[in-house]
């Protein structure tokens, strides 16, 4: 049946399930919002408030309409203009208020302020400062819903300017192929910042957009508070039935600019004049006193008790104390405790938990054999077995068994629900990935082409690698993204890179580039069991590589670089397919009497800065070998450690590095072996270096 959009009159008479005390709580929030606001913007006259803020005055009765259709452990994911939605969804307005005042008591220790204002204890997943960026995340919070076998519902509130964002589109239909239960909420106050909704909508009605994903659209008056309930409590009830999510169009208005520095010259004051009149406040209070719910001096006396607590909340914001700046790093990655190849190390909890007590970490390798592809297949098959949370996500993965045939047949073991096939929506896969996640999943996504993590980079970057930090270390992101990288194959300048180095440079993501089956399944078992986002590049023409795998899980620890060949001549530090070049350079140089030290780094953010400087101040010498170009790799930041520390003083020679030429991968053979090193390129260069005739 062809789903329908419907526009739904403000009704009277309709028959609520609200007792009366909840109609006034929902008058209590309503007023709440609406004076800390004002509040707001007094504090940021005052010069109290650092940066900017969204004011939602306005638009309370969406977003206290909406909430109040949630029950306590319902989700929502919030946007920038996000003050109503956190108070609606019972958040704590003094330490709202304190995080707005940038101090350590604030709701996210002063990390986030008004844009990222979240906590997880109410299930508000966070305000977001990217249009559009917290829909993907609905989508990941409503499949963690979904595979924990929950009947819980997560509401999206985002604006109609974010109905223009990829992400909008991506979102709604991931969500409606697999029947999540995301409310999408549109609050539609006209303007996507100075832009008018008839100016950059092709369609006049937003809700109307739901029948191209087979959902059902509403739209409803967002200046009326049970309005709102009525389609929102209808919306939850079809989620919570496995009906699937809804689209929710409500028409509301904004009183203040976009933001603090909007002079608002794209509207007139007669437009504000007349939403004005509309206000959601007096009105509900009207109704509620018409109705003979409240008399008049109890409607006066909520304001006031409003106005008393958002007081009480300036004065004790105003109390709490300034971050400490030793503590600017805190939270920038889940803590974890250090991990050594002991042969005596404790098992830190984190792996106890995932892989049980006796889970060996550097075990030796054994004499049985597997691919590299086979080994990650083995190290996904144990994860998935050992926890519930892990999932895998992607392109492809399930029936085809992936791109390059890592997953294989997991799906026949697991199920098409854990081994979960994606439409080709890379931000998305990044962004529901994300969102169940926080959300309590441990996914492990694929991209079919390291390339294509550039469609990905906003949830990647923007949300997942922040979301912690900007939470005040209130969230935790256990998340795998896996990559396939390099060249080598003929698939020529979209399909061949090497973006290590873009992912290193983003706080709060941890990259792993393991060179041998071994590492491959080791590194794998230990990013899944990590409270980080790890990023886990895999070169293509490694797949088939053979090499030695235990059976049982094991875990390599990551930040643990691995000496692979002791030598006395020259260090040579590498990275992924660069480990296995530079070992056939060091059995080549061998013959000529010329020793290489070959150190596989196998994670490259945390690094082992100790074993590459124990080495060089053995050697004398440093040659950096990585595949991606040259300009801006990581090679470039092993020198600079190297140069700051204390092995400085040993070298003999100049540092060599060797890297990618500055240049798209060709399709040409030729040329595309002359675009990375080679082996014979290590080996001239190794010669020359340890002759110092650099």
């Amino acid at each position: 049946m062809t789903p329908e959009t419907t526009t739904r009159e403000p009704v009277l008479d309709e028959q609520f399930d609200l007792a009366p005390g909840m109609l006034k709580d929902m008058l209590l929030k309503m007023h709440l919002t609406r004076v800390f606001e004002d509040a707001a913007f007094q504090q940021y006259a005052l010069g109290k408030v650092h940066g900017t803020m969204h004011l939602c005055a306005g638009q309370e009765a969406v977003a206290v309409g909406a909430i109040t259709a949630l029950r306590p452990d319902d989700m929502i994911t919030s946007t920038h203009r996000g003050h109503g939605h956190a108070i609606a969804k019972g958040q704590d307005i003094n330490t709202m208020m304190a995080e707005l005042l940038a101090k350590e008591t604030g709701v996210c220790r002063g990390r986030g302020g008004s844009m990222h204002m979240a906590d997880l204890n109410v299930g508000s997943l966070g305000a977001n400062g990217v249009v559009s960026g917290g829909l993907p995340l609905s989508v990941g919070a409503g499949l963690s819903i979904h595979l924990r076998h929950s009947d819980q519902v997560c509401i999206c509130f985002f604006g109609d300017g974010a109905s223009n964002e990829g992400a909008f589109h991506e979102s709604i239909n991931m969500a409606a192929v697999w029947k999540l239960p995301v409310i999408f909420l549109c609050e539609n106050n006209q303007y996507g910042m100075s832009m008018s909704l008839g100016r950059a909508n092709s369609s006049a009605n937003i809700a109307d957009r739901a029948i191209g994903y087979g959902i059902p659209g509403e739209t409803v008056d967002g200046m009326d508070p049970l309005a709102v309930y009525a389609a929102a409590h209808r919306a939850v009830e079809r989620a919570r039935a496995g009906q699937g999510p809804t689209l929710i169009n409500a028409l509301t208005y904004r009183y203040y600019g976009h933001s603090k520095s909007d002079k608002q010259l794209y509207r007139t004051k007669q437009e504000v004049a007349e939403w004005r009149a509309k206000d959601p406040i007096p009105a509900f209070a009207n109704r509620l006193v018409a109705a003979g719910i409240l008399c008049a001096d109890e409607a006066a006396a909520i304001e006031s008790q409003a106005q008393k607590i958002v007081e009480d909340a300036i004065a004790w914001g105003d109390a709490g104390v300034e971050p400490a700046v030793e503590h600017l790093t805190d939270d920038v990655y889940a803590d974890e405790p250090a991990v050594l190849a002991a042969p005596d190390q404790v098992l830190p909890a984190w792996i106890k938990r995932t892989f049980g007590p006796e889970t060996p970490i550097n075990p030796a390798p054994g004499t049985r054999e597997l691919s590299y592809s086979e080994a990650l297949r083995e190290a996904m098959r144990q994860a998935l077995q050992a926890d519930e949370r892990v999932y895998l996500i992607g392109e492809d993965i399930g029936i085809y068994g992936g791109a390059f045939g890592v997953t294989g047949a997991l799906h026949e073991e697991f199920g098409l629900e854990r081994v979960r096939d994606t439409p080709i929506s890379e931000n998305i896969i990044v962004g529901a990935a994300v969102g169940s996640a926080v959300a309590g999943m441990r996914p492990v996504a694929e991209m079919q082409f390291m390339d294509f993590v550039t469609l990905g980079m906003e949830q990647l970057v923007l949300q997942g690698a922040k979301i912690r930090y900007m939470f005040g270390g209130k969230a935790t992101v256990p998340m795998v993204l896996r990559m396939p990288a390099g060249s080598g194959t003929g698939a020529a300048a979209q399909h061949s890179e090497s973006l290590e180095s873009w992912l290193i440079n983003v706080p709060g993501l941890k990259v792993v580039a393991p060179a041998t089956p071994y590492e491959a399944k080791g590194l794998l078992l230990a990013a899944i069991a990590d409270d980080n986002p790890v990023m886990f590049v895999e070169n293509k023409l490694l797949y088939k590589v053979k090499g030695p795998v235990p059976e049982a899980p094991y875990i390599v620890p990551l930040g643990k670089a691995i000496v692979r060949r002791p030598g006395k001549d020259v260090t040579v530090v590498a990275t992924s397919i660069m480990v296995v070049r530079a070992l056939e350079a060091a059995q080549k140089l061998a013959l000529e009497g010329i020793e290489l030290e070959v150190i596989d780094l196998r994670t490259l953010k945390p690094y082992d800065a100790e074993t590459v400087i124990a080495s060089v101040k053995r050697t004398g010498k440093l040659l950096m070998v990585h595949e991606a170009p040259l300009i801006g790799g990581f090679g470039g930041e092993i020198v600079a450690m190297i140069a700051q520390s204390e092995a400085f003083a040993y070298l003999e020679a100049p540092i060599v590095r060797l890297g990618g030429a500055d240049v798209p991968i060709p399709y040409n053979p030729r040329l595309e072996r002359a675009a990375v090193p080679q082996t014979d390129d290590i080996v001239m260069a190794a010669r020359r270096l340890a002759r110092t005739e650099i």
